[in-house]
């Protein structure tokens, strides 16, 4: 191969050729001898003849030079000359060649390029007619040896996958000799190592020769999210290189179930760095909301994780002694407590005995003395499994304290032990006045939480001095008094608020302090860790995917047909072919015990996951990067432009000997004309890509629509269904002019392939089985909707569903015109009133249902729009699509005449003014929005409805 920058030949010996043009041009020009003269009388007889056939005496200069442009572009175009060539596999190899693609999760960015590197290495060996040994690193089988024409429908049906690729499949088979020696090696990697087969494949590899395609950024990586320090947090981990900053997106579920996204955060990457966090600024009620984390961009499997049991809130439960009934005070313990937990929490409240039987994660007392007989033993178990109990003191604790009982001094559901007397202002142990909180340890629970200066402290129960006092304190005032303390029991812990949870004994309970501190406290409780079941704890057991991540990065819901995984597979998740990640669900129907899983997540990457770069490439390899400047063959061009000029060398040499009828034209201009005619022929493709201009029927009817209010219908190419829209939008038409301000002009058929349809504010869309939309049509259907337009898609069948096309073709339209959550329309609707009070909507059917864009829950409205990016409603709040079944075009058709078409319902009866009416309401809603939902018009719409 024979490079000139981005220019090259791959067979360049050809080009020597062109030393010869010379040779032939002077061939060309030869001359022959001059003729020789003799004399003959009867030659005046011929003087004043015209000879229509005249020969030349030698070659015009003109012709020659295209002659030799011809043989020229013959000669470069067989020298197969490319641009932006990459690096050639090696020439006159006649072994197969061995190419591998990394398939997994890494590759999924950039999947495309990957495909079309790995064509082309196709088409090189295809060109030396050389076999290939095709393996995708998916699995462990290997491949056979093939032409390159049959592994391209390999090729073209591989896929990425959500794991890592199995190198150490292709290293076993080369050492126990399963794979024949290549050749050479093409490996089209994902940049990442994987593990550590990667190294030793590419030191076993190097034994011949070895070409290397990289990423132009390897992918990056999320963590599960988790809560740190009552937010959510993920780490996103790449293999290095420079400072950059990755986007990370929270998403949840909306009530329809579509994924929002509903916050993002930003991880910043120093110079080589590996590993940083992304900290979502989310209010604590919606953090159980989150279902998965995913990377904004160059999204894959490893790319996005679901969220666990990690972030979910928990059940929390209050006992407070002083409540009475269900009736809660403003002022009481029980308030202020329900009212920190609820962010947090599933929060209920009952007797300890109660609370003890519904196993809440975290358990409140409020004010808690001496416990009844058998509730200590209980709770100490409860504690010891693991359980988060949460006290506060008041006048019962330090009475019980005062009176000495053994059983309270050492009270193992007390952090520490307590004195007699408690602290109060003006008593034994006196503050001159009250105490402020002192700063938080910066590595407890409750580190870097803001103190409030307002925020005192007037009466407390007092800890006795010990020497693992210091250990157990977690808050203290600003004279290093001990206010909040903690301590193991178990598997749990036990915390003690040495003041009320009401303001009695401080403000605290009345600061947005106390919040907080509540919330990072049920970090502790049972439920927020992701902890994997133990082996012994899923033997047995069976389980099957709910949802499976794709290699994209997308939860999908998983074959209900998928084989179930043993339990004890899931104790240790290595995620591959057996086990792609996803959201298991027990599949054995055996009874749950008290505290087992019902559902575990498997992610891609856990916690303490890390990126490696690719190893280094071995000495004598060929590096090159995936996604380069788009190589093209220019060979084909210089054959069609020798042959373009083959042709205009056969018209000008039937031109100069007077077979060809034209007028003569100075060599100049001659060659001027040949040149011409050569580049219409090569370029007459790309002008043939041309789009014709606008005709003049389109261009009249685009010109009328903007005139005037139009209103349009889908022609569907059936005509007895076409005529009877168009009658069917002249009978609304008139009905619409006649009785509102709207006066619309004549109604056209819209051909959605073709014409331009933002013209019209609604289309009406008779749907039927026998002429079901192409995809562009729906392409640009989809269009028309997202810029404002309305479209009225009628069935005409009646049924109360969406009916016509079968339900797999209607989720096909659905998604192609990416609809919105559709509901029935309701009495509530601005479409029952935007012009008629109407509490249904018959055609020539009645009783089926109407169904319009679901309308968001209260006042979410605008924090769904910001949840999608770049989102801006430009239609008012118009439902883009309504969807119906009563065949409304038999109700509103007319003849010429203005008579009904068709006969509707009974005689006599409402129906055919109710449809129009229907008709007259909707125009109404396409073109004023949701102008009739304002409530200036509640009062006279009360009035007419009687109320």
């Amino acid at each position: 191969m024979l490079s000139f920058g981005s220019l090259a030949f791959l067979n360049p010996w050809l080009l020597a050729g062109l030393a010869a043009l010379p040779i032939l041009w002077w061939l060309l020009r030869a001359i022959p001898p001059a003729p020789k003269r003799q004399a003959f009388a009867a030659v005046r007889l011929l003087l004043g003849l015209q000879d229509d056939e005249r020969q030349a005496d030698k070659t015009p200069w003109w012709l020659l030079l295209l002659r030799a442009l011809a043989v020229a572009a013959v000669l470069i175009g067989f020298a197969r000359p490319i641009l932006n060539p990459t690096e050639r596999l090696s020439e006159g190899a006649d072994g197969p060649l061995l190419l591998l693609l990394d398939q997994g999760w890494a590759s999924a960015p950039e999947w495309p390029e990957r495909r079309a590197a790995a064509l082309a290495a196709l088409d090189e060996v295809a060109e030396d007619g050389r076999q290939v040994l095709f393996w995708p690193l998916a699995s462990g089988e290997v491949p056979p040896l093939s032409s390159p024409e049959a592994v391209r429908p390999a090729l073209d049906a591989a896929e990425p996958v959500p794991w890592a690729p199995d190198r150490g499949a292709v290293l076993a088979a080369l050492e126990e000799g399963r794979l024949p020696e290549p050749a050479e090696t093409l490996w089209i990697h994902d940049g990442l190592a994987h593990s550590e087969a990667a190294e030793a494949l590419l030191e076993r590899l190097s034994q011949a020769p070895l070409r290397l395609i990289q990423a132009r950024a390897p992918a990056a990586a999320v963590t599960p999210p988790r809560l740190e320090e009552g937010s959510l947090a993920v780490d996103v981990l790449r293999a290095g290189g420079a400072a950059a900053t990755l986007t990370v997106a929270a998403i949840a579920e909306d009530t329809n179930g579509a994924e929002r996204r509903i916050a993002v955060a930003r991880a910043e990457f120093g110079v080589d760095a590996r590993r940083a966090t992304a900290v979502f600024d989310l209010p604590p009620e919606r953090l159980g909301d989150v279902t998965r984390v995913t990377l904004t961009e160059r999204t894959s499997a490893g790319g996005a994780a679901l969220a666990s049991g990690a972030i979910t809130r928990v059940a929390a439960g209050i006992v407070d002694l002083d409540a009475d009934g269900t009736v809660i005070s403003l002022t009481s313990a029980r308030h202020y407590l329900s009212q920190a937990l609820n962010p947090y929490a599933d929060v209920r409240s009952g007797t300890l005995s109660e609370m003890l039987d519904a196993e809440p994660a975290a358990l409140v007392l409020s004010d808690y003395g001496a416990f009844a007989d058998g509730d200590r033993a209980r709770l100490e178990e409860w504690v010891a499994a693991g359980g988060l109990l949460i006290r506060f003191a008041g006048t019962r604790l330090a009475a019980a304290i005062n009176e000495r009982d053994a059983a309270m001094t050492e009270d193992p559901l007390l952090p520490v032990r307590l004195r007699r007397g408690g602290r109060v202002l003006g008593g034994a142990l006196a503050w001159s006045s009250p105490r402020s909180l002192g700063p938080f340890d910066e590595d407890g629970v409750f580190r870097r939480l803001a103190v409030p200066e307002e925020v005192d402290v007037r009466t407390q129960v007092l800890a006795e001095p010990a020497p693992d006092l210091s250990e157990r304190v977690w808050a203290a005032l600003d004279d290093g008094t001990p206010l909040v303390t903690g301590a193991a029991l178990g598997e749990g812990h036990v915390v003690l608020f040495h003041v009320t949870a009401d303001a009695e004994w401080s403000s605290l309970p009345i600061s947005g302090l106390f919040v907080e501190m509540l919330g990072r406290l049920m970090t502790l409780a049972p439920g927020q860790s992701p902890d994997t079941p133990s082996p012994e704890d899923l033997a047995g057991t069976l389980w099957r995917a709910a949802l499976a991540m794709g290699a994209d990065g997308l939860a999908r819901p998983a074959s209900a047909l998928s084989d179930p995984v043993p339990g004890k597979r899931l104790a240790e998740p290595v995620v591959g072919p057996d086990l792609p990640p996803g959201l298991y669900a027990r599949a054995d129907g055996a009874e749950r015990r008290p505290g087992e899983a019902s559902e575990l997540v498997i992610n891609l990457t856990g916690e303490d996951a890390a990126l490696a770069p690719f190893p280094p490439p071995p000495a004598g390899a060929t590096v090159e990067t995936l996604g380069g400047a788009e190589t093209t063959r220019l060979g084909p061009w210089f054959l069609a432009a020798a042959i373009a000029l083959a042709l205009a060398d056969v018209f000008a040499t039937l031109w100069l000997s007077g077979r060809l009828a034209l007028p003569r034209l100075g060599g100049a201009t001659a060659t001027l004309v040949a040149l011409a005619l050569t580049a219409t022929l090569i370029q007459g493709r790309a002008e043939a890509q041309t789009p014709p201009p606008l005709s003049d029927r389109a261009l009249s009817t685009a010109v009328e629509a903007t005139a005037e209010t139009t209103l349009g219908y889908v022609i569907t190419g059936i005509d007895r269904v076409d005529r009877v829209s168009a009658r069917a939008l002249e009978g609304l038409r008139l009905a619409v002019t006649r009785r509102t301000a709207v006066e619309p002009g004549p109604s056209v058929g819209v051909d959605p392939e073709r014409d331009e349809m933002a013209l019209y504010p609604i289309l009406y869309w008779p749907l039927t089985a026998d002429a079901l939309p192409s995809d562009a049509a729906l392409m640009r259907l989809a269009g028309y909707l997202s810029e404002g337009g309305l479209l009225l898609i009628d069935t005409q069948n009646g049924a109360s569903g969406f009916g016509g096309a079968s339900a797999v073709q209607m989720r096909r339209i659905a998604r192609a015109l990416n609809l919105p959550p559709l509901a029935p329309v309701d009495d509530d609707h601005v479409l029952t009133r935007s012009f008629y009070l109407l509490d249904r909507f018959p055609g020539r059917w009645r009783g089926g249902r109407v169904w319009a864009e679901a309308a968001p829950e209260g006042g979410e409205q605008a924090e769904r729009d910001a949840a999608i990016p770049g989102f801006d409603r430009v239609d008012d709040n118009v439902s883009p699509v309504v969807v119906g079944s009563a065949d409304w075009a038999a109700a509103w058709a007319i003849d010429e005449r203005g008579r009904p078409l068709f006969p509707i319902g009974r005689s006599g009866d409402r129906q055919r003014e109710l449809a129009y009416r229907f008709g007259v309401n909707l125009v109404l809603y396409a073109l004023t929005g949701n102008y009739k939902s304002d409530q200036v018009h509640a009062p006279e719409v009360l009035r007419r409805l009687g109320q």
